[in-house]
């Protein structure tokens, strides 16, 4: 069975398998697109940050991060598990070397630095690596029990 899904960042539709395990991407501009929520972070881009982060019916955490980063490695595996332990929230990351002009929009002078949008704007910034449970408690507003 398939189901046709607008992507949040182009708008193109595209047509995806409910059964298949990978998430799907959009055919047009390659952005991963949501059915549920992802339990893995979103990769995002100088080109489809802005609309997703505007079209997300979620707040959206994004992970400003780099491969050369050790604490941002820290970070990941943090991040995958607040992925999967809540749904209230979007997990995304931006990586700073191939994409650098959404880091210097937002003036990252520092990584990782996690950014909170909520309706598009920002909400809140979190720098450096933190554990799993200061980052629920920094986020406990926005978290919704499901």
């Amino acid at each position: 069975m398939s189901i046709i899904v607008k992507c949040p960042a182009c708008g193109a539709k595209n047509r995806i398998k409910e059964e298949d395990d990978r998430t799907p991407a959009c055919g047009r501009c390659k952005t991963p697109i949501l059915i549920q929520q992802a339990a893995s972070p979103i990769f995002l881009s100088d080109m489809t940050f802005d609309n997703f982060i505007r079209q997300a019916n979620k707040p959206v955490l994004v992970d400003f991060w780099a491969q050369w980063c050790q604490p941002c490695r820290i970070l990941a595996p943090i991040l995958e598990a607040f992925a999967k332990s809540q749904h209230s929230i979007i997990v995304a990351k931006l990586d700073t070397e191939r994409n650098p002009l959404i880091p210097s929009k937002f003036q990252i002078f520092s990584i990782p630095t996690l950014i909170l949008f909520v309706n598009g704007e920002e909400v809140k910034r979190i720098t450096g690596a933190v554990p799993l449970q200061e980052l629920e408690s920094q986020l406990k507003p926005w978290i919704t029990v499901n």
